[in-house]
C-alpha cells in the first residue's frame, strides 16, 4: 500500500532541490558574437587615430618605434577580424569559435601593452575589457578562466621585462629595469591582478544574474501564451460542456428507470451496465472540462499542507488501482500553512500524484518537499521515479487533451496549471532524461511558518 514517511517538521529543502542551469540560445550567442567582431573593427580604428594623434604631438616620424609595432597588430586584429567574419556563417559552434575570438584577443592585449610599456602602458585598461567579453559570452566561469589567463600572461611577461630578457621595441634597455626597484614593479603588477579579480567577480555575478533574468522571462512567455490559449479553449467549450452534462444525466436516470421495468430480459442487464458506465465516463470528462474552463476562485482558507498530503495519500491508498507496492515518501513540514481554495488544492494533489503513480513502476518510490521560498511563497516538490518526459513533450504537457498515455483524458496536468493560476501559484517542470519528472509547483503562502 501507499505509505507516508515524514524525517522532520521544519519545511526544509530536501536532496531534491530544483536547479537551474542558465544557457543563452544559440541566436543569442551569434547576435553577441557579431557585436564583438563589430567592436573589435572600432577599436583598431581607434587605437590607429590614437597613434598617429601620439605622433603628431611628439612630432616624431610615422615609422618610429613603437608605432611600427602598433600598425602591425592594429592591422593583424583587422584581417583576423575579417577571417573571423568570412567564418562565421559556416561555424557549428558558436561557442568554442567565442571563446577562440576571446583568448586571441587576450593575447593582442598582451602584446599591445607589451609594446607600450607595460606595467605604465596606457592600454592597461584592455585587460578588464577582455575579461568581461569573456564573462559576457562564455559566463561565469569562462569569465574566471580569462582573468587567471591575464593574469598569468601579464605576470610573465612583466617578469620577462624586469630580467631583460624581452625588450620592446624602441628601447634599448627594458624601460623599467634601471629607474625602478623590484618593490614598484610589484605594486603595480598586484594592482592589476586585483582589477583583473575584482573584474571577473563583477561581471560574472552580473552575467549570472542577466541569464537568470533572461531564463525567467522566456519562462514567462511560454505560460502567458498558455494561458492565452486555455482562454480561448475554455470560452468555446465551456458552455457546450454545460449542454453535454443535462442530457447526459437524463439518459442516466432514465436507463436507471428503465431497469426497474417489469418486462426485462437477462441480456439487457448487460446493455444497461454499459450505458450507464458510459455515461458515468462522460459525465465525470465534462466535469474535469468545466473544472479546467472555469475553475472559479472558490473559497480562500488557511490550510496545513502537510495535512492536505496525507488526507491525499491516504484517500490514494484506498484505491485498489492505485494500491500495491508504490511508495510515497514526504517531507512537508507541519507548520507550512497556504492560502487557497481547499477543494482547489485536494484537485492538484490528486492530479500530481496520480501522474507521479502512473509514471512510477510498482517498486518505485515516490518523494514529496515541501518548503518556504520567501519570493515565491509555499513549495512542492512531487518527484516520481519513472522515465522522464521526452523533451519534445515538454512544452505540451499542460496543453489540455494532450496526453502520451493509453488511457486518460489529457485534463489532469491543465487543470493543475488553471487551478495555480486562478491562486496566483505556478509549476515548473524538470525531468533529466532517465531521472524521472519533478513538479515543482508555487502556493500562496496562508501565515504558517
Amino acid at each position: 500500500m501507499i505509505k507516508r514517511e515524514g524525517y522532520d517538521d521544519n519545511g526544509a529543502l530536501g536532496p531534491l532541490a530544483p536547479s537551474a542551469r542558465w544557457i543563452p540560445s544559440g541566436g543569442d550567442y551569434g547576435r553577441r558574437l557579431r557585436w564583438l567582431m563589430l567592436c573589435r573593427s572600432m577599436f583598431v580604428f581607434l587605437m590607429l587615430g590614437a597613434a598617429l594623434v601620439y605622433r603628431t604631438a611628439e612630432n616624431i616620424s610615422y615609422f618610429a618605434d613603437p608605432l611600427t609595432s602598433l600598425y602591425e597588430v592594429a592591422g593583424f586584429v583587422f584581417f583576423v577580424n575579417l577571417f573571423y567574419l568570412g567564418i562565421f556563417r559556416w561555424f557549428q559552434y558558436e561557442i568554442a569559435f567565442g571563446g577562440v575570438q576571446i583568448v586571441v584577443d587576450l593575447l593582442i592585449v598582451s602584446a599591445i601593452t607589451y609594446f607600450t610599456g607595460l606595467v605604465y602602458s596606457p592600454f592597461l585598461f584592455l585587460y578588464p575589457i577582455v575579461i568581461i567579453c569573456g564573462t559576457i559570452y562564455l559566463g561565469r566561469s569562462g569569465g574566471y578562466f580569462i582573468a587567471a589567463m591575464a593574469c598569468i600572461a601579464f605576470g610573465f611577461l612583466v617578469d620577462l621585462q624586469f630580467y631583460g630578457v624581452l625588450v620592446p621595441p624602441g628601447f634599448n634597455v627594458s624601460p623599467f629595469v634601471d629607474e625602478w626597484g623590484w618593490q614598484p614593479v610589484f605594486y603595480r603588477t598586484s594592482v592589476m591582478f586585483l582589477a583583473c579579480l575584482i573584474t571577473a567577480l563583477v561581471s560574472g555575478y552580473i552575467a549570472h544574474q542577466e541569464r537568470r533574468a533572461r531564463a525567467d522571462l522566456l519562462m514567462l512567455e511560454t505560460q502567458v501564451k498558455r494561458v492565452e490559449k486555455m482562454a480561448i479553449i475554455g470560452e468555446m467549450a465551456a458552455g457546450l460542456a454545460h449542454e453535454i452534462k443535462n442530457p447526459l444525466a437524463s439518459l442516466s436516470g432514465s436507463i436507471q428507470m428503465l431497469k426497474g421495468e417489469a418486462r426485462w430480459e437477462s441480456h439487457h442487464e448487460k446493455l444497461m451496465e454499459i450505458a450507464v458506465r458510459e455515461a458515468g465516463r462522460l459525465s465525470s470528462l465534462v466535469t474535469e472540462f468545466l473544472l479546467f474552463a472555469r475553475p472559479g476562485a472558490g473559497h480562500p482558507v488557511p490550510i496545513f499542507l502537510a495535512q492536505a498530503v496525507e488526507e491525499t495519500v491516504a484517500f490514494l491508498a484506498q484505491d485498489p488501482k492505485m494500491g500495491g507496492q508504490i511508495h510515497v515518501k514526504s517531507v512537508v513540514g507541519a507548520s507550512l500553512c497556504v492560502y487557497m481554495d481547499a477543494g482547489h488544492l485536494r484537485q492538484i494533489l490528486l492530479n500530481l500524484l496520480l501522474n507521479a503513480l502512473e509514471a512510477t513502476d510498482p517498486r518505485g518510490t515516490i518523494y514529496l518537499f515541501g518548503y518556504m521560498d520567501s519570493p515565491k511563497g509555499v513549495m512542492l516538490s512531487v518527484k516520481d521515479g519513472g522515465p522522464g518526459i521526452r523533451e519534445a513533450d515538454m512544452a505540451q504537457i499542460f496543453d489540455p487533451f494532450f496526453t502520451t498515455k493509453k488511457e486518460g483524458t489529457g485534463l489532469g496536468l491543465s487543470i493543475v496549471f488553471r487551478l495555480l493560476q486562478e491562486c496566483g501559484g505556478g509549476v515548473h517542470v524538470t525531468s533529466p532524461p532517465g531521472e524521472g519528472a519533478e513538479f515543482i509547483i508555487s502556493l500562496p503562502p496562508g501565515g504558517g511558518h
